[in-house]
């Protein structure tokens, strides 16, 4: 079976539309930061148990645990939550089970600004570049752009992003 594309080029050219490069550029943010930072929302997470008493959710900003249970067991009562998304049993541990644990967490940051603004440049540069530079000359001129399959590359982060982007995301482990 051939898999649809995720995009098609409008005649014969790259989408022009702005909000297309904001949610181009918001996903590979939000997939750099693994988790979606803002707005805040109410989301039912399901996650697979660590055995331990301790377990970690994609979230780098945890206002209030709503619900949650392990093996269709709600342990609500017995569960203490940080702000950083570490949930931790106080007595006995999580199940070893896949999917087994199942949260409903308010978690995201009213706003982010600085996240916002990063967004809003990757989304600029990849709307109106036309690559990244793998070649210039400078005689008789001439530059080259890189691309992957005729389309440009022009969403990466640039490290000065990342570094902006660095209190958001999830660093698990050591």
């Amino acid at each position: 079976m051939t898999m649809p594309p995720i995009v098609e080029l409008t005649d014969g050219s790259l989408p022009r539309d702005p909000q297309f490069w904001l949610d181009a550029a918001t996903a590979q943010v939000r997939r750099y930061c693994e988790w979606h930072i803002t707005p805040e929302v109410q989301e039912e997470l399901i996650l697979d148990g660590s055995g331990t008493r301790s377990l970690l959710i994609p979230s780098g900003h945890v206002k209030s645990l709503v619900s949650c249970t392990d093996q269709g067991v709600d342990v609500l009562a017995d569960v203490d939550v940080s702000e950083k998304g570490v949930l931790t049993r106080r007595s006995g541990c999580w199940s070893r089970r896949n999917g087994s644990v199942r949260v409903t967490v308010l978690h995201g940051f009213e706003s982010a600004p600085d996240v916002a603004g990063v967004i809003a440049e990757v989304a600029a540069r990849a709307a109106t570049s036309p690559g990244n530079v793998v070649r210039q000359n400078t005689g008789p001129m001439g530059v080259g752009y890189a691309t992957v399959g005729g389309a440009p590359i022009s969403l990466p982060l640039l490290q000065s992003e990342k570094d902006i982007l660095a209190p958001y995301k999830l660093v698990w482990g050591p």
